[in-house]
């Protein structure tokens, strides 16, 4: 047989925690569907201090941004091979 305090002190405690559960659960919905994740993200980054690092991941990650990058570097080091070999 069990205590009847005891059970409902765990009964509390239990419907506080699932309460918790999901409040928290509609806080990661509503953020999601607020289209801001993205720019929630990036604002982590920064106060983490490492946006330089994730902005170039996001881009290397990216095959157009990825090919433009190699394109542009191509042709910096073309214009500084031809005006290095005058």
């Amino acid at each position: 047989m069990s205590d009847p305090v005891i059970d409902a002190h765990v009964h509390a405690h239990a419907d506080r925690l699932r309460a918790l559960e999901n409040e928290a659960a509609w806080q990661r919905r509503a953020a999601s569907e607020d289209g801001f994740d993205g720019i929630r993200e990036y604002s982590r980054a920064w106060h983490e201090d490492r946006s330089t690092a994730y902005l170039l991941r996001k881009s290397w990650a990216d095959p157009i941004a990825r090919a433009f990058f190699v394109i542009g570097l191509g042709i910096i080091a073309a214009v500084w091979l031809y005006l290095f070999s005058q």
